[in-house]
């Protein structure tokens, strides 16, 4: 009973990580890295990882841009197990910059058994097209 309780409050859960090789982006790139998948306290049955590419707007408005990538798993992870899948996404061409005003990030979730989740978020900062990296 204890157990059931600490996995709807994502107490000892396994977490996801994005690691993300670039943060900063042109329109049109290619986005590299990877999910970090660790365990938590016990075992745990893990039914899939979804990832959308979202822009935050001042005030807190958020929009969805595209669903990047959702992975079946159906898979159990033992305590402290650890697992890592690769990360690509190119950003659509159409990205307005990244401005005090908006901003975008990675809204990763894992999801268990009864659609208990982990959340992570990694923002990204998208520039103009004209800016060129060093």
């Amino acid at each position: 009973m204890i157990k059931k309780v600490m996995s709807y409050l994502n107490i000892g859960s396994p977490h996801v990580d994005l690691v993300l090789n670039n943060m900063e982006l042109n329109p049109g790139e290619k986005v590299t890295g990877s999910f970090h998948v660790e365990g938590g306290w016990a075992r745990q049955h893990i039914k899939r990882l979804e990832c959308d590419l979202v822009k935050e707007f001042q005030g807190d408005t958020i929009e969805t841009v595209d669903a990047v990538t959702t992975i079946l798993m159906s898979i159990s992870m033992d305590a402290n197990d650890k697992a890592e899948y690769p990360f690509c996404y190119q950003l659509p061409t159409p990205l307005e910059p990244t401005t005090e005003h908006i901003s975008y990030r990675f809204h990763t979730r894992l999801i268990f058994q009864d659609d208990v989740k982990s959340i992570d978020h990694d923002e990204i900062v998208v520039l103009g097209r004209e800016t060129i990296k060093a």
